[in-house]
């Protein structure tokens, strides 16, 4: 069981997503992964559609500042906790080169799916 680095649930199995990470790119040249789940991952595809800009400081999933120059978008993220209500919406700032490579994986992902359906 891995948990996902965006909304916390655990889950068998998650989308690896390369980021790169600004305090680790020294360390970790062609980047890091991080673990999405399959619904954060419906979510940055969502976001990535629409492109609404929000305010920041950083983004969530790989910590760049908006400092630097670079844009966050809205995501609205669903996160589980063990009471009623058992789930609250968070909305966390994601940059542009995250959505990318969550959109990338989110593609490729849905790809298998529909190949795997197609071949029965």
């Amino acid at each position: 069981m891995a948990d996902c680095d965006l909304c916390g649930v655990s889950r068998p199995t998650l989308c690896p997503v390369k980021i790169f990470v600004p305090k680790f790119r020294k360390s970790y040249p062609k980047g890091t992964w991080k673990g999405l789940c399959e619904e954060c991952t419906k979510r940055l595809h969502q976001a990535n559609k629409t492109r609404e800009q929000i305010g920041g400081s950083k983004c969530d999933l790989c910590g760049t500042t908006s400092s630097k120059g670079i844009l966050l978008y809205k995501a609205t993220i669903t996160i589980p906790n063990f009471e009623e209500p058992y789930s609250t919406d968070e909305t966390k700032r994601i940059c542009e080169v995250c959505l990318l490579a969550v959109d990338e994986v989110y593609k490729k992902h849905e790809a298998r799916i529909e190949g795997k359906e197609s071949h029965h």
